[in-house]
């Protein structure tokens, strides 16, 4: 039975504890997602490993439903729960930085701004997400795709170890050589297996970016999308450059749209380029020609910059979201044609299709040293519908634009879904597909209770 508001103290735990009845509750138990307005039993801030595993035990013993939160960013909202324990490790934020061996220890609480800032003061950089108040925690189990993903892989792809809390109160350290199943699993599988208090990451040198901004009217969209395509898929094209494009209405923010477009259905493109600038202006600058703008910008812009830019659009407590997404091998003109058709559909100014380039080298990992099972897809298709307006006709409208934008691009993607792009009405064979055998049955080796369930959840396979 969840416990009263009245909650007692959890003996041996050192961190702090809110229950409905104290001050700062309804701040304390908010999430990114307006759509999910729960209300836990108890929040929990941990400040060590050994809270954790403190906590999970009274969750146990209690019947208390557990969810971690770490950012708050889940979409289908993971972060939080009804009449359970949320265990949010935002006191577990420190993130330090050897710039000697290039690596970065990051808590498991940590933002990616908090990521980025520490690892930029060393000319350093972690390949991780492009909103800096994502937690990353999440944004690692779950793979982690960024602006950098095709030059330095996904997230997963630079961890190189994780201090875990399990279900039965053990921390151990996942990497390569301790509990190498387990790490195989994080790196994709979400969290599934344990709560991550603290990550290692190998990091990467990196100045600043060189961006290529451009919006053209939705009669160019399909002119857009073919030259990405031929850039994306040609083998010469460097890991450097990442193309992504967005089915939208011109956003008010960005100062060097034409105000004429702003609000108007067309196609924004940023194709980015980390490497040498001098190489980048080059290249953008003959994308920037064949791709003839009627609005855009060509600039070199800090990463960090970069990484913020959209940080106040999308801050906290303001906004409600839905999403589904897929991977495509290719941009067809089949899948041309309903990303235009319903790219002239998009309702909210912060509605958007999303489409991602990939490969580089994403492709040249082997598929199977990780549970993400998506590396030879060339395209992350992404359709998140976000909104402030609270009218419930609102959500409707939206999550029933995503829906059926999803249903008309199903047919033309490769199948398979980000596990950090879904909702809870979706299966977890869509995110983890040919990893999920393998998953069940670590599932059963560390969590066969399966304690944490709030999650894109993997069924433990137990013997029968």
């Amino acid at each position: 039975m969840p416990l009263p508001a009245t909650s007692p103290t959890i003996p041996g735990f050192a961190g702090t504890i809110t229950t409905p009845d104290d001050p700062g509750y309804d701040e304390q138990r908010a999430v990114w997602n307006l759509m999910h307005d729960r209300r836990p039993a108890l929040l929990v801030r941990p400040r060590s490993a050994d809270d954790v595993a403190t906590a999970l035990a009274h969750a146990r013993d209690n019947g208390l439903r557990i969810a971690v939160r770490g950012g708050g960013h889940s979409l289908p909202g993971h972060s939080t729960v009804d009449d359970g324990m949320v265990i949010d490790l935002r006191e577990l934020s420190t993130v330090a930085v050897d710039p000697a061996t290039r690596t970065v220890r990051v808590g498991g609480g940590a933002a990616l701004g908090d990521v980025d800032a520490a690892a930029q003061a060393h000319g350093l950089v972690v390949p991780v997400g492009v909103v800096s108040h994502t937690g990353a925690g999440g944004l690692t189990l779950g793979g982690g795709v960024g602006r950098l993903m095709r030059r330095f892989g996904l997230t997963i792809d630079s961890l190189q170890s994780a201090e875990v809390v399990l279900a039965d109160g053990r921390i151990v350290t996942a990497s390569a050589t301790e509990h190498p199943d387990l790490f195989w699993g994080l790196r994709g599988g979400g969290g599934n297996f344990g709560v991550v208090t603290e990550f290692t990451y190998r990091a990467h040198p990196l100045g600043p970016l060189t961006v290529l901004a451009t919006f053209h009217p939705l009669e160019r969209a399909g002119e857009v999308l073919k030259l990405g395509e031929e850039v994306i898929a040609d083998r010469t094209t460097p890991d450097a450059l990442l193309w992504t494009s967005f089915l939208r209405r011109g956003p008010e923010i960005a100062p060097w749209l034409h105000p004429r477009f702003v609000g108007e259905r067309g196609i924004m493109s940023l194709i980015e380029w980390s490497g040498d600038p001098a190489e980048g202006r080059e290249r953008l600058r003959e994308i920037e020609r064949r791709l003839a703008p009627p609005s855009g910008e060509l600039a070199e812009i800090p990463y960090l910059a970069m990484q913020t830019v959209t940080d106040e659009l999308l801050a906290p407590g303001t906004l409600r979201a839905y999403v589904k997404a897929g991977f495509a091998a290719e941009i067809t003109d089949d899948l041309l044609a309903v990303l235009v058709e319903r790219g002239a559909l998009v309702g909210s100014p912060l509605s958007v299709i999303e489409v991602l380039s990939m490969g580089g080298a994403i492709d040249r990992v082997d598929p199977a040293a990780t549970a993400f099972p998506h590396r030879g897809a060339r395209w992350l298709v992404n359709v998140p519908a976000q909104w402030a307006d609270p009218d419930p006709r609102a959500a409707g409208r939206e999550t029933a634009w995503v829906r059926d934008t999803f249903s008309a691009l199903e047919p033309h993607l490769a199948g398979g879904a980000y596990s950090n792009f879904m909702e809870d009405d979706e299966g977890p064979d869509r995110a983890y597909g040919p990893t999920l055998a393998r998953l069940a049955q670590l599932k059963a080796t560390y969590d066969p209770a399966n304690v944490f369930s709030l999650n894109q959840n993997i069924r433990p396979l137990l013997a029968r």
